[in-house]
């Protein structure tokens, strides 16, 4: 299920009236145009009499948010909120004008431009920019790059559109009884883009090639038309216009475009549509996810983030649904079976934030203390665990508020897709973490209102930018909706382990690319989305906020904001600004250096990977540290390597407590007092590695032992991370890393339990079915036995602080301990789902209803461990129930269970039960979880193998639903007959034969590993585990 946030804002106040209505002005002269005076009733009731009288009120539209990240691919629901407010601002505020007048639709869009251009022309105020980047021909050939592999991404910004009219009409079955035949899932479209022209006879824009275009019209102001000699498509991604005459340099012209195109139903990319259930009946939404280059796929554009303009949409979709998009609605005019949805005009901003809904949702509404309207749209069966969501988005948004210091909204609208597993809260009937995710993914997508779409990036070579700043204030947002403050650095030490272990492996993108020019190379932005932009990001901006301390870094993002509104930049103009804020003050760790923060930072945006920085002890507490990159991958040659990073070293200082900066500026090494720390950077501030000498090692081990809280929660987790990396590449022996661990069977806290269990889904598959595996399970259970056991004697189903660090230490901790078959937990299992089928054996029962009384962090942990260990009858039971359950995350944990069956014919059954429905399940998640079962042979292989008829029908009615499914078959595989097996199923497949060979690689790799270091891992665990043996006995 998804939610979409559409936050609007009211018009029904007097504003100043434009001096040359219907004129395109610069932005100096923009004032707010007239409003209407025509407002709904649920609108109007939102304005004071005072506001309405006030010659300061101003209605302040929103711009739409950024589609909500780690979505997933097979979406199901959706929940929609619409929050909408009322700010007083000056009637000379610079902010864009909007408009009460808009086209209207017919009710039938042709493909023939000749018909939609009987739509009149807005006659209202267009927010116009500067054209001081449009191109010439004088130097630069305006068509240099356009064969470029990356004209997908960029292509000449010759002309400048001002202003996109966007009609959309949708044939969406969104009822069994409403049919279009073959019409189905189609959209009709016209767009009709007003542009300043730079000159020449070829007009080049974005259109996905399965776009059919029809009729293009060009007009010049003065509505003489431009005969159209030729509509080219040479160009993947690119349509391309030779106009018969030139068009002149500084014009304003229109070009009118009828097209037609699908929903996407595979993927939720580009305008697409999802099913959900109501009562009997499988119905429709659509939506929008146009991040990164999505938006031409919707309609044909100048689709790159740095060229804004205005948008009038209209959407024309079936009687009985409702449609969102970027701005409140201006008027509906319903004829027949059709629903014509008018929408006012929007702020300038970027294609991709473009969107849109359509949806037959009833919704919730609630109000926030400074006025915001917030409207939740969900599926009706669901709407009661959806108050969570509407409670969460005024606090936030008021949070985000008093942070930037610039009021909400900021003439922008969000549209936040989420699926329904995330988007769900009830207490007492959802986990705790459930509403923790929930609240950082909402306060992630509310915080691009401000860093992302009231100021956006240049380019996606600043993604990082946007999203790593959101990844972190979210964890703040979420600290002051709980009343917390242990979130933001406990998140950010998970963040920075999850982005080293990336960032190590070869091929790994910088996180910015290289500077460029309008028409240079632009950076591929395809693989840019990953962790790197989103956690590794989050860690830099941290550090920078350390760095200049973090008032100094509040006072520079307000400064950046107010001095970029509306407009476009990138990093250099955030640094300039941070660095001007700080050198005005009298804090930070930056005066009296030779070097700015924009030095400092290029060694880390624009350098992929990290250093690792050794530290050797001279005498006590003195020691030197060197610093080199980081190389992880013990099969790469030796090769000269000059990479360097000006490295803060962070340390306390013991007078004052606060945070001081010893800066690594080369390779040379340089002599640090330790000062009573057993660990340099003890709060882990810098992304890095550590490695100390073996000595310090011994000394760390045994502090650890003694009192193992004298070391910061932070810096176990690294000690863990650090030496379970360097011993996985060969720089040193795994003894040193399985002797940090032993302290755990005393430790209570979050973070090392989270780093040592992201360690076991790399061991476990690989020491599961070798000989020494009794060995590791051993040295396993001295670490996550004692910590269950606890647990145990405490009652699992005891409440602890939700909020607290111990309880996600208990759920990760029964987790791990239930997956290597610890002994205690298996039989915990098997006697809760004996009581469980006791309780819910009712023929319509469902496992979310109050008959289920395990506790939900539990359940699929008892789900799986009882379907591993059980009967036939268990199975049946659960699949059963599966059938049965309409809560998403339920069917999720349950379907959890059921892929753990040891049967065959148990594991076709559910693996093609859920294909069949895969469009309402998310399996690549499943897949995912499923992942972590410990096996000998491969079920899931085994059908694919004997029934390649199947095979045959997946590949080619549902090709990234197989490959989901391939990459958990290769992710099983621990057999060389394994590999000849799926080598064989694959060769009438060469495509998915490509797609996999980086997995197949991987399962060589952990043949390998089992044959060559499997032994010596298991020696040096059996040593660790009479080490500690000894330890235990002497104390």
């Amino acid at each position: 299920m998804h939610f979409v946030i559409a936050p609007f804002a009211l018009e029904e106040c007097r504003q100043e009236l434009s001096p040359e209505p219907g004129r395109m002005r610069p932005f100096s002269d923009a004032v707010t145009a007239s409003a209407s005076t025509t407002s709904t009733t649920a609108v109007a009731t939102t304005v004071t009499s005072e506001q309405r009288d006030s010659p300061w009120c101003s209605a302040r539209p929103l711009a739409i948010g950024i589609v909500a990240v780690s979505m997933s691919f097979a979406l199901i629901y959706f929940l929609m909120i619409v929050p909408l407010t009322t700010t007083i601002i000056p009637s000379t505020s610079p902010f864009p004008p909007t408009s009460s007048s808009s086209s209207s639709s017919e009710s039938g869009l042709s493909s023939k431009v000749s018909q939609a251009t009987d739509v009149p022309l807005i006659n209202s105020t267009i927010f116009v920019p500067t054209t001081d980047y449009i191109s010439t021909t004088t130097e630069d050939p305006l068509y240099q790059y356009i064969e470029d592999k990356h004209h997908r991404l960029q292509i000449p910004l010759i002309h400048i559109p001002l202003l996109y009219e966007v009609n959309l009409k949708l044939f969406l079955p969104w009822k069994p009884s409403v049919n279009f035949g073959t019409d189905n899932f189609m959209v009709e479209g016209h767009v009709r883009v007003h542009f300043t022209s730079g000159g020449g006879s070829r007009v080049l824009l974005h259109s996905d090639s399965e776009q059919h275009v029809g009729e293009c019209i060009v007009q010049d102001e003065f509505n003489r038309e431009i005969f159209v000699k030729h509509v080219g498509r040479g160009f993947p991604q690119v349509l391309d216009l030779h106009l018969a005459t030139d068009m002149i340099h500084g014009m304003n012209y229109t070009l009118d475009i009828a097209f037609r195109s699908h929903m996407q139903q595979e993927v939720a990319a580009g305008l697409f549509s999802v099913p959900y259930t109501n009562g009997n009946e499988t119905r429709y939404v659509v939506a929008t996810h146009l991040q990164v280059s999505e938006a031409r796929t919707v309609f044909p554009c100048i689709d790159v983030p740095e060229v804004k303009a205005q948008f009038d949409t209209v959407i024309t979709h079936p009687t009985g649904t409702t449609a969102i998009a970027n701005m409140m609605d201006n008027s509906t005019v319903v004829d027949g079976g059709w629903t014509t949805t008018t929408f006012r005009r929007t702020p300038p901003m970027s294609t991709y934030l473009f969107a849109l809904s359509v949806s037959d949702f009833p919704y919730l509404e609630v109000f926030s203390s400074r006025g915001v309207r917030s409207r939740v749209y969900c599926d009706p069966s669901k709407i009661d665990s959806a108050q969570l969501l509407a409670d969460v988005i005024s606090p936030v948004l008021e949070f985000y508020e008093d942070y930037f210091g610039i009021p909400y909204p900021l003439e922008k609208l969000g549209l936040i897709t989420i699926r329904q597993t995330a988007g769900l809260y009830k207490e007492g009937q959802f986990p705790i973490a459930q509403k923790h995710n929930l609240q950082e993914i909402i306060a992630h997508e509310v915080a691009h209102q401000w860093f992302g779409n009231l100021v956006t990036m240049k380019w996606w070579n600043d993604l990082w930018l946007n999203e790593g700043f959101a990844t972190l204030i979210s964890v703040r947002a979420v600290d002051f909706l709980e009343n917390t403050t242990w979130r933001y650095e406990d998140r950010s030490a998970e963040l920075q382990c999850v982005a080293l272990r990336t960032d190590q492996m070869d091929g790994m993108q910088p996180v910015s690319g290289s500077k460029n020019s309008n028409f240079g190379r632009y950076f591929d932005a395809r693989p840019a989305i990953n962790a790197i932009v989103y956690k590794k990001s989050s860690i830099i901006i941290r550090m920078i906020e350390r760095l200049i301390e973090e008032d100094i870094f509040k006072q520079g993002l307000r400064r950046f904001l107010s001095s970029f509104l509306y407009k476009n930049a990138d990093h250099e103009d955030l640094f300039n600004v941070l660095l001007y804020v700080h050198d005005s003050s009298a804090g930070g760790h930056l005066s009296g250096q030779n070097f700015s923060l924009s030095d400092v930072m290029d060694t880390w945006i624009r350098q992929a990977h990290f250093p690792i920085v050794h530290v050797n002890r001279i005498e006590g507490s003195i020691v030197t540290l060197r610093q080199e990159k980081y190389e992880h991958n013990v099969y790469n040659p030796p090769r000269p390597n000059e990479q360097v990073w000006k490295i803060p070293i962070f340390y306390d200082d013991p007078v004052s407590s606060k945070h001081k900066v010893f800066w690594l500026t080369d390779k040379r090494p340089k002599v640090f007092d330790m000062g009573g720390q057993h660990v340099v950077d003890p709060h882990q501030l810098t992304y890095m590695r550590l490695r100390y000498d073996m000595d310090m090692y011994s000394d760390i081990t045994m502090a650890l032992l003694q009192d193992y809280k004298s070391v910061p929660a932070n810096s176990r987790s690294r000690l863990i991370d650090d030496t379970m990396a360097m011993a996985e590449n060969g720089q040193m022996s795994y003894k040193v890393a399985f002797n940090i661990t032993m302290y755990m069977t005393e430790e209570t806290s979050y973070r090392p339990f989270q780093t040592f269990s992201a360690y076991l889904d790399f061991f476990l598959p690989r020491m599961y079915i070798h000989e020494s595996w009794p060995v590791y399970k051993k040295y396993l259970e001295m670490i996550l036995g004692g910590p269950y056991d606890k647990f145990s004697n405490q009652g699992l189903d005891m409440d602890i602080d939700e909020d607290s660090d111990l309880y996600h230490t208990r759920e990760i901790v029964v987790l791990r301990a239930c997956i290597i078959g610890y002994e205690p937990c298996v039989q915990m299992a098997k006697e809760r789902f004996a009581e469980l089928r006791r309780n819910c054996s009712g023929e319509h029962q469902l496992l979310s209803d109050n008959c289920n009384k395990i506790s939900y962090y539990l359940r699929s942990h008892v789900y799986s461990a009882a379907i591993n260990y059980g009967s036939k009858e268990d199975f049946d039971f659960l699949f059963k129930k599966w059938n049965l359950e309409h809560y998403l995350m339920e069917r999720d944990r349950i379907f959890t269970g059921l892929c753990y069956t040891n049967d065959r014919a148990n594991s076709d059954l559910a693996w093609k039960a859920l294909v069949k429905n895969r469009a309402r399940e998310n399996v690549l998640a499943r897949a995912g979880i499923c992942s972590k079962k410990l096996i000998n042979d491969s079920l899931l292989l085994e059908l694919f193998y004997e029934e390649k008829d199947y095979l045959k029908e997946l590949s080619e009615t549902a090709d990234q639903v197989l490959h989901s499914l391939l990459m958990l078959v290769v992710r099983n595989i621990n057999k060389k007959k394994d590999i000849d097996k799926f080598d064989e199923m694959l060769k009438p497949h060469p495509l998915f034969t490509r797609m996999l060979a980086g997995n197949r690689y991987q399962a060589i790799e952990r043949m390998k590993w089992r044959q060559f270091t499997a032994p010596y891992f298991a020696g040096n665990a059996s040593e660790a585990i009479e080490e500690m043996g000894a330890f235990q006995r002497n104390v």
